[in-house]
């Protein structure tokens, strides 16, 4: 019995001391644990800034790369396509939030803004980034991408804005354009990261990996543009790394001490730096110590008072507590309670049911449960949230602790208020794995139907109209919102129209599941042909659910066919119609008669030029190459030639005839000279030839124009020694598989342009057809340089691919022979780089097998 007396006072003399004790470690330990804190909050803000501005640098760099590459394979002598490049452009901006705006740039600075202008067919110059440094130090770089320092550009509104450019040189000009330039909007770069970063005296800076210092927020004057590393030595060792800590003076800023974190970001060749004033730690703890000890008297005076009645409530207390706790396992629904610092405190059976975790895991566990690049994010929010009282209504994606199944966690909260301030929070979490991927396939397809142009229709069994999207509402002249009541499948078609639909499509959909084909339908007042599909959805039963009616005008796509086709005709016409030049002159060497055809091409008149020395007609160059043929016709003789004529840029080459024009007695009296342009035909055919020997997607040879050109390498010299590689690229069927065949060519696309990148220009490189490619590498010193070559292309290949919003890992294997040329067939070249390929993909893909013949 007295040791129960003595309980209370035990229980509350421990709990005193363990007040002081805490107390103790405050005064003296927290400024530590503050600055470490402190220390992990700069690294963790970082972090999440690196994550949020890297994606923007890489989309940028894509672009930069996409414009360039799709210029490239533009032919030279087209107009710059506007339209297409608008498009790119508005593409880029859009999948960026705003943030990303590509331009082209001239060589004396000039920008080209590649906007929504579509009425305006040349753009003017939006500004100029003329004696910029990024400008001056992107000109003397031949390849690569420059990261600059700050411009200020006008924005899409004709505001100016400052703006972090990046600066390629074009693979291939186009007229004045020579760079391709990405603007990343520093304003609203700065307002994302703005919600990563603690306010001032919090800094976040960027610098390149050179040193140079990009941007700093807040700004600090003269600091943008300074090269840190070259003026404070100290600091290149002190960011040296991926990421890590680092203390400084703060001589480059305002002269106040500095600790911060930083993120290495090397496939941008950036440097991102969060730092904070150690006073900004302490001056919350000092000033907090004296109201902590005054705290701690004030509760022990408290605690004594409060001891006396402590063991008078404690059995009551103890029951109250053990039937929430009853009451609350037997709830079907998870709950929980966390203090104001996130940390959850408090779960019934059924929230550790639903995560799949035990009891000790309560405080963080769920955290492991998320997917690690979104880990730290998620808990600086989650502590937002409980700190400042905000509730929380989502739904995550998460990872159960038990059995590694993914499933879409609901939580709920509320906050928890104690004396006005917020003390926690308390909330519910439910599994809704089933009913989240049913809402996420709906919500898919219902955009689907809202954003297409074709007209989709849906009806019950019984006829009766459940939806209608967008396109046919406008079509049908109907409200967006407008009430479907009382809307019947058969109001929609006309009497012919509901016939055939009753007595042959639907029937024949009933029964095959769906029906396609062409209709015509009346649309503004006129007839349109349409591609119909009808789908009929059936439940578990078989019983009809949905009847779906999807409806594609072709109007646009028959009128361009037509349109084609006539133009096609009109160009037939022009072909037939076309005329040689006919030039007749007598012995003398005057000129008798030439034809419409004579007169259009050297823009002459016969009654002008009839009797005139025929010389007088061609310059001495053009008159020079026709001379002999015309005193070979005065002889008798008919002879025929090339003649190019012009200036170098715009020659034009003629098949010229000149034979002896005779009388009816068999006398000669002149010469008749028979003279066609055959530029054009000679450019086609140069054209076709081309064309047959080029793989249409890459722009590599293809298979045909491979062999022809190793052929001639192999018979050009004896002696020489070549190599020949046989590439297959690894996990390629996938992609088209998963990500579909427009995803897999523009992947075949990029590792064209990488194959180019990494070969000399004389090296002959092809796609033979699928995802297989071959390589013959002239002029090697030795066996060694193909195996050299070989591995740098696997190294090459397999990095990853950014195409799109994806980014896709793919390899390859290499197979290759050394010869020389003169002592071997090409056919045994190929015969043995294909052996050593298969040898590689038998020892697991991903690697190079080869030997010298």
């Amino acid at each position: 019995m007295r040791a129960v007396l003595w309980a209370p006072t035990l229980a509350f003399g421990a709990v005193l001391t363990m007040l002081w004790m805490l107390v103790a470690a405050y005064v003296l330990q927290a400024p530590h644990a503050l600055l470490q804190r402190q220390r992990d909050d700069l690294a963790t803000g970082v972090r999440a800034v690196a994550m949020q501005t890297e994606p923007v640098l890489h989309q940028a760099e894509s672009a930069l790369r996409g414009l360039d590459l799709w210029l490239l394979n533009r032919p030279t002598e087209n107009e710059l396509p506007l339209a297409a490049l608008q498009t790119f452009a508005g593409t880029v901006r859009d999948g960026s939030h705003q943030l990303v705006d590509v331009m082209l740039l001239s060589a004396t600075g000039q920008l080209r803004r590649l906007g929504t202008e579509a009425s305006t067919a040349t753009p003017a110059p939006t500004a100029s980034l003329s004696g910029t440094p990024a400008f001056d130090e992107a000109s003397q770089r031949r390849e690569g991408i420059t990261l600059g320092l700050p411009v200020r550009v006008p924005g899409a509104a004709g505001d100016l804005r400052s703006a972090l450019p990046l600066l390629l040189r074009l693979t291939r000009p186009r007229g004045d354009d020579t760079f391709a330039v990405a603007l990343i909007d520093l304003q609203r770069l700065h307002d994302a990261q703005s919600l990563l970063v603690p306010p001032p005296p919090t800094s976040l800076v960027m610098l390149r990996n050179d040193g140079l210092a990009l941007t700093r927020r807040p700004d600090a004057p003269g600091f943008v543009g300074r090269n840190l590393f070259d003026q404070f030595p100290t600091t290149r060792q002190a960011l040296a790394g991926a990421e890590g800590f680092f203390a400084s003076t703060g001589a480059a800023t305002d002269g106040q001490p500095r600790i911060g974190a930083f993120v290495t970001l090397d496939d941008v060749g950036v440097k991102l730096v969060l730092s904070a004033t150690e006073d900004a730690a302490l001056d919350a703890h000092r000033q907090q110590r004296s109201l902590v000890l005054l705290a701690a008297l004030a509760a022990t005076v408290l605690l004594l008072a409060v001891a006396r009645g402590w063991h008078r409530q404690q059995r009551a207390d103890r029951l109250r507590e053990a039937t929430l706790q009853a009451t609350s396992n037997a709830m079907p629904l998870g709950l929980f309670r966390t203090d104001a610092t996130g940390r959850i405190v408090y779960v019934n059976d059924s929230y550790l049911q639903v995560h799949g975790l035990r009891r000790d895991q309560v405080e963080w566990g769920w955290t492991t449960l998320v997917q690690p690049e979104q880990r730290d994010m998620l808990i600086q929010r989650w502590k937002h949230h409980m700190a400042t009282g905000e509730p929380i209504d989502m739904v995550r994606k998460m990872k159960r602790g038990d059995d590694g199944r993914i499933r879409w966690i609901s939580v709920r909260t509320a906050p928890l208020w104690l004396d006005g301030r917020v003390a926690g929070q308390a909330g519910t979490v439910e599994d809704v794995t089933e009913r989240g991927e049913q809402h996420k396939a709906h919500r898919t397809l219902a955009a689907v139907f809202d954003m297409t142009p074709d007209f989709v229709c849906q009806a019950n069994e019984r006829g009766d109209v459940t939806y209608l999207n967008p396109a046919a509402r406008e079509h049908l002249g109907m409200a967006p919102d407008a009430a479907l009541a009382g809307a019947h499948i058969d109001d929609y078609f006309t009497a012919e129209q509901l016939d055939l639909y009753r007595s042959r499509v639907l029937p024949q959909a009933m029964q095959a599941g769906h029906w396609r084909g062409r209709i015509t339908l009346q649309r503004q007042q006129s007839p349109a042909p349409m591609d119909c599909l009808v789908i009929v959805h059936r439940d578990v039963r078989g019983r009809i659910e949905t009847v779906s009616v999807i409806l594609r005008d072709l109007s646009e796509q028959l009128k361009a066919q037509r349109e084609r086709e006539r133009s096609e005709a009109m160009l037939l016409a022009v072909a037939h119609t076309a005329r040689a030049q006919f030039l007749v002159g007598d012995l003398a060497g005057r000129v008798v008669f030439f034809n419409a055809a004579f007169e259009q091409h050297h823009r002459v008149e016969l009654r002008a030029w009839a009797g005139r020395p025929i010389a007088e007609l061609f310059d001495d160059a053009a008159y020079a190459a026709r001379a002999p043929l015309i005193a070979s016709a005065l002889a008798g003789e008919t002879r025929r030639a090339q003649v190019s004529e012009g200036s170098l840029r715009d020659a034009r080459s003629l098949d010229v005839q000149y034979a002896p024009l005779r009388v009816q007695s068999g006398k000669i009296d002149g010469v008749i000279a028979i003279e066609v342009d055959v530029t054009d035909a000679r450019r086609e055919e140069a054209r076709l030839r081309a064309a047959s020997q080029t793989d249409p997607l890459t722009q590599l040879l293809n298979r045909t124009g491979f062999e022809e050109g190793a052929r001639q390498l192999l018979t050009a010299g004896a002696g020489q020694r070549v190599g020949l590689l046989y590439l297959d690229l690894d996990r390629f069927k996938p992609v088209n598989d998963q990500h579909g065949h427009p995803t897999g060519d523009a992947l075949l696309k990029a590792v064209a342009l990488r194959l180019r990148h990494a070969l000399r220009p004389a090296d002959l490189v092809a796609r033979l057809g699928g995802d297989e490619f071959a390589v013959l590498l002239p002029q090697l010193h030795g066996a060694q340089d193909a195996d050299t070559v070989a591995h740098k292309l696997l190294q090459a290949l397999s990095t990853p691919y950014h195409i799109g919003e994806l980014e896709l890992e793919i390899g390859v294997s290499v197979g290759f022979c050394v010869a020389t040329t003169g002592s071997v067939a090409l056919e045994a070249l190929i015969a043995s780089a294909d052996a050593h390929l298969y040898e590689a993909k038998r020892a697991g893909r991903g690697c190079v097998r080869g030997a010298a013949l």
